[in-house]
Parts: C-alpha cells; sequence; structure tokens
C-alpha cells in the first residue's frame, strides 16, 4: 500500500467510526460518505454523498493562491479537455477550498468566471469550518500549512473516483499536459 492509500484508509476508519458519515448504502471506501457541508460557486449546499452515481474529478486549492492553484485549475481543465466531447459534462468537477476563512461563494464565483468556468458539473466549493476542510484533505491525501503570512503551503493532488466515490486513479502531476493514467481512468468509467 503507498503512503497515501493507507493515510486515507486510516482517515475513513476514522471517519467511519466516529460517525462522520453520510450514506451508508456506498461502500465503506467510498468519499461521498465523506460528512463535511460544502456551499458551492453557486451558493448551493453540497454534501460528497450528492456525487453519487457519476464519476468525479476532485481536488483543493485556494482563490488567493498564486503559485499551484492556478497550476492546478488548468491542469483539471487540461483532463476534461482530453475526454471525448460527448463526455466532457458527464463527470462532476469538484474543487475544495483549502480557506474557509476567506474564500466564500461570492469570492469563488468571481474566480471561476475569471477562468472561463461556466459548465454545470463545475464547482468550486467551500466547507463550512477548517475542520472539515482538514477532513476533505485528509482523505484526499493533500497536506497543507496556514503559513504565518497568511498564505497556505499545500500539496497537489488530483483524484478520480468511480460512481460510488472509490478513488480509481490519482495524480500529483500537475500541469499543462493532463496525466494520461488519470484521463484513461476517466474515459473507462464512461464506458
Amino acid at each position: 500500500m503507498r503512503g497515501w492509500e493507507g493515510g486515507l484508509a486510516a482517515c475513513l476508519l476514522a471517519l467511519a467510526s466516529s460517525g462522520g458519515w453520510a450514506g451508508n448504502d456506498l461502500p465503506g471506501d467510498s468519499l461521498y460518505r465523506l460528512d463535511a457541508p460544502l456551499t458551492t460557486q453557486r451558493g448551493d449546499a453540497l454534501q460528497f454523498s450528492d456525487l453519487a452515481g457519476k464519476p468525479a474529478l476532485i481536488t483543493m486549492f485556494y482563490g488567493d493562491c498564486k503559485l499551484a492553484c492556478p497550476i492546478v485549475m488548468e491542469g483539471v481543465k487540461s483532463i476534461i479537455a482530453a475526454l471525448p466531447a460527448r463526455d466532457r459534462d458527464r463527470a462532476t468537477v469538484l474543487m475544495v477550498s483549502l480557506n474557509p476563512g476567506a474564500d466564500t461563494p461570492a469570492s469563488l464565483s468571481h474566480l471561476a468566471g475569471e477562468h472561463g468556468i461556466r459548465a454545470r458539473n463545475w464547482l468550486l466549493a467551500v466547507g463550512k469550518s477548517d475542520e472539515d476542510t482538514r477532513g476533505v484533505a485528509a482523505a484526499l491525501g493533500i497536506r497543507h500549512r496556514r503559513l504565518e503570512n497568511g498564505e497556505i503551503n499545500h500539496s497537489t493532488r488530483i483524484v478520480v473516483t468511480d460512481p460510488q466515490g472509490r478513488i480509481v486513479a490519482s495524480t500529483e502531476d500537475i500541469g499543462p499536459k493532463p496525466d494520461p493514467v488519470v484521463v484513461k481512468a476517466l474515459r473507462a468509467l464512461f464506458k
């Protein structure tokens, strides 16, 4: 088991035993069981269980980030662009903020506009608390910490989930060219 997989398994087990779950009909290793209330850039309430039934690309970012986060956003866009046109709207894209103290639905909506994100299947979301955000980050295998200057030092990772919320592929290789393993895994979910 790779390091992040062991951490994910431990996080999912801890959340399951603490009662922090929704969607009990989902597999035990499903991210869609994670109980972390979110609000989207459109002001809509969102639970991970709302993603059930569709594959998803999920990652984290924060609105004021000027280094990695714009690259992550462009990386996700390149993955979606690598899909056949008929499949581009079939996967949900969920990008969860690492900064619930500063990011709001309004600021996320503005950010989506700046990056040309208009598709209904793209969700920029923010958690209600730092605790929820830490839980999402742990489940996704994303490490982060707030620096004294307010910036957030964080790792980058994009995961692909199947319609039941199980991670079927992931990448830390963020750049202008999509990771072929991630694209292949996502394409296979639409067959």
